[in-house]
């Protein structure tokens, strides 16, 4: 396995796992039974603004993966794996990795310079791929 595949797969099994902070804060305010039905019109799931916050988190995690995903397989499929690929798909994931916990304990200069920074991860394997390709 390369090593981008092998940051993309953390990367992917992250996602779903931003998941469990606000699925617990939904249970634990309306119970288990409630919360697994789908909300009505009008229903507001997250009375706690740290729970939005962190589907929100879940939500750019997933938003982002589309991103990083393509570029971390093209990597791998057309065998220009370098050093420079292997450092930006681990700066992107550990970028991931810092960012949901900023986004839901409301730092917003943070939050932000970390996303950037798993951006330039992104582009940095794009650049690759169309320089070195």
């Amino acid at each position: 396995m390369s090593p981008e595949i092998y940051w993309l797969t953390l990367t992917t099994l992250l996602t779903p796992l931003l998941i469990f902070p606000y699925a617990y804060n939904r249970v634990s305010r309306i119970t288990l039974a409630v919360g697994l039905r789908n909300p009505l019109p009008g229903d507001d799931p997250f009375e706690d603004e740290w729970a939005h916050r962190a589907y929100r988190a879940h939500m750019n995690g997933l938003e982002n993966l589309i991103i990083f995903a393509p570029l971390a397989i093209a990597v791998a499929v057309t065998g220009i794996s370098n050093e420079i690929t292997q450092q930006a798909s681990a700066v992107y994931f550990f970028a991931r990795l810092a960012h949901a916990p900023f986004y839901i304990i409301k730092t917003p200069y943070v939050r932000t310079i970390v996303w950037f920074i798993g951006m330039a991860a992104c582009f940095t394997l794009g650049y690759q791929l169309l320089v070195v390709a």
